[in-house]
């Protein structure tokens, strides 16, 4: 052993391998640790529960410390080549930039959709501006602020790498001090000595995914979904024999006649009546129901209500000009979503098309063949409706003006995008625009709206210091203030005794949801209400406690009110008393079977096929993908 290998033994800071080594693993552990830290006090935030900080911060340490590992070990690696310096500045910077970005978007996101960086954030990719637009104005700024904080922080450290390899001018002659440094590394690495590595899941630690969520690195979450199997894959995996499909195929549509072949229909809305839906943007049916005494149901509601206060007590009802609606109308408060998306939502209530486990319809044009059809507003075209469609946003977004056209309605009308919003013009100011259009609409008129106030940033809420979860709340106050205008307006307007009015969300939210034991099914379930002048008086303030979904839309408006309509899949009428009661819900990698009695749920991507409730799901899922990719 010479001279410098002696100093390096007494000294290992003299090292070189050994100091980066240990300033790597440092720098690594200080900002997973400082990253988890700042997403669970952004989360706590939205909460009324607390979280236990301790036990996420434990749960993820495993992580942490492999991913400082990995990290150390690159720096050990560029450290062996001549111009070592200015690289591992460079990773340095990169590295710490990267997850600084990382904690920014799973807060956003966990915020939001309850979620972390997936296949679906990748998907809103393609829409930039629109993805930006979902942020409110201080948000942008707080998010060009904390990019601009990181630069900093990044750019201080590079210099401060700098000032330690100057004073302490370590060597860099290779020696066995590689060893005591790369060695732990690799162990810890892998996460130990044992013959099972470390894996994604060994951050959960508890049956609530949120904590499990925020417990799990924000690299381990990336490499999950780098290892997700591919779209192939995953529909090979998918596909059940045609015996599993058509036991799942009948059970889901039921029988269309009674014994002896009778088809009782009763008829419940007055043929050649105008169809006006009105599209909720993320409004689950729990914002609907209250613990207050029910309100008198008369023929007509009076728009927008004197009665009603301004500042409603949290356990009451979100919107009550809506309640009072659907009271003097049919409420499905055993309605469920298709999907967790707007666009699988509009695909569902305009052509029946049931929500796909991985991708929508939207983003696929090459496949809206399939629901040639099958399109409803071409059907009320046929008959000689006029078919419009007003959205105070961006209609580019997620393909949906196309879409809606295809579809067949006429006319996508959007206001001048230089409005008050960031996403596009709130609903207030969309009703008299909406009023407008449908007084001078030829008649009849089959039209719909989408809102748009209850989607993020809900810019519409001006008080401060709110949670996502009331920020929600309110913006949906503000939309049912806005149905209370536009039921008034189209009173005023003579418009009301001829107009059957649909109501019925897109998707639900996880934004103010419950965490009870029903908690996959309450995320899909939504209101569906069929409410309006031309509705028969004895099908007046009737809620069938009948599980029905967002397709069943398509085939009980065709039968009341079209003639000669063919059956479409996954399509049944709700006023068919042989309806089956059930409905099928898809989001990444699980489904949700809800019916009257019961509730069955699977993950996809780990499933046995033990029960009758498994096959229906799989061998509907099975349905779906088969058809979507035969074409």
């Amino acid at each position: 052993m010479n001279w410098t290998e002696k100093i390096a033994f007494k000294n290992p800071l003299k090292n070189g391998f050994f100091l980066l080594a240990l300033w790597s693993f440092a720098l690594a552990m200080l900002t997973q640790r400082l990253g988890r830290s700042l997403t669970l006090n952004a989360i706590q935030q939205q909460l009324v529960y607390e979280l236990p900080a301790n036990q996420i911060q434990q749960a993820g340490l495993s992580q942490d410390i492999s991913v400082a590992a990995y990290y150390s070990l690159l720096v050990l690696l560029c450290a062996l080549v001549p111009y070592r310096k200015p690289i591992i500045q460079t990773i340095q910077f990169l590295f710490i930039v990267t997850q600084g970005v990382l904690v920014a978007i799973d807060i956003q996101l966990l915020q939001t959709w309850n979620s972390r960086f997936n296949q679906l954030a990748i998907h809103m990719l393609q829409f930039p501006e629109a993805t930006l637009q979902s942020l409110s104005s201080s948000q942008r700024w707080m998010a060009l602020l904390f990019i601009l904080l990181l630069l900093g922080i990044a750019t201080l450290k590079s210099k401060a790498l700098t000032v330690l390899l100057n004073k302490q001018q370590p060597q860099f002659k290779p020696s066995i001090w590689i060893l005591f440094a790369a060695i732990p590394l690799l162990i810890a690495a892998r996460g130990s000595v044992k013959k099972i590595p470390l894996n994604t899941a060994a951050a959960h630690f508890s049956a609530d995914p949120l904590q499990n969520n925020i417990a799990t690195n924000p690299n381990w979450n990336l490499i999950a979904l780098y290892q997700q199997p591919t779209l192939q894959q995953r529909t090979n995996r998918a596909l059940m024999n045609h015996g599993v499909e058509d036991f799942a195929t009948k059970a889901y549509t039921g029988p269309d006649s009674f014994p002896g072949g009778l088809k009782r229909m009763p008829q419940i809305i007055r043929r050649g009546s105008n169809v006006l839906f009105v599209v909720l943007e993320g409004i689950n049916q729990h914002w609907l129901e209250s613990k207050q005494s029910i309100a008198q149901s008369s023929k007509y509601v009076d728009g927008l209500h004197s009665d009603i206060q301004q500042n409603w007590d949290p356990q009451l009802t979100a919107m009550p000009n809506l309640v009072k609606l659907a009271q003097d109308g049919m409420w499905y408060k055993k309605a469920y979503a298709t999907g967790d998306r707007t666009d699988k939502g509009l695909a569902s209530i305009f052509t029946a098309w049931p929500s796909q486990p991985w991708q929508g319809l939207l983003f696929q044009p090459s496949k809206w063949t399939l629901i040639s059809q099958q399109k409803l507003p071409a059907k009320f075209h046929e008959a000689g409706y006029s078919t419009s469609f007003l959205y105070g946003g961006d209609p580019a977004f997620a393909n949906m003006g196309s879409f809606l056209k295809f579809v067949g309605f006429q006319q996508v009308i959007t206001p001048n995008q230089n409005s008050f919003s960031d996403w596009g013009t709130p609903d207030k100011a969309m009703v008299p625009k909406v009023l407008q259009h449908l007084k001078s609409a030829k008649k009849p008129f089959f039209s719909a709206w989408l809102t748009l106030s209850s989607h993020e940033p809900y810019d519409v809420v001006t008080d401060k210091g709110l949670t996502q979860a009331q920020q929600l709340r309110k913006s949906i106050e503000y939309t049912d203030q806005a149905i209370g205008q536009l039921v008034a307006g189209l009173k005023a307007a003579n418009l009301y005794d001829s107009t059957v009015i649909v109501f019925v969300s897109d998707h639900g939210k996880t934004v103010g949801l419950p965490v009870t034991v029903d908690y996959e099914q309450e995320f899909f379930r939504i209101p569906i209400i069929i409410t309006g002048g031309p509705m028969r008086d004895m099908y007046r303030g009737v809620a069938p406690y009948l599980v029905v979904s967002q397709t069943d839309i398509y085939a009980t408006l065709a039968e009341q009110l079209l003639e000669n309509v063919p059956n479409v899949p996954f399509s049944r009428n709700m006023y068919f008393a042989n309806h089956p009661g059930m409905a099928l819900s898809f989001t990444e990698g699980k489904a949700v079977l809800a019916a009257t009695g019961y509730r069955h749920h699977l993950f996809l991507d780990h499933f046995d096929q033990k029960t009758a409730s498994d096959s229906i799901v799989l061998g509907l899922q099975s349905k779906i993908i088969r058809t979507f990719f035969s074409k």
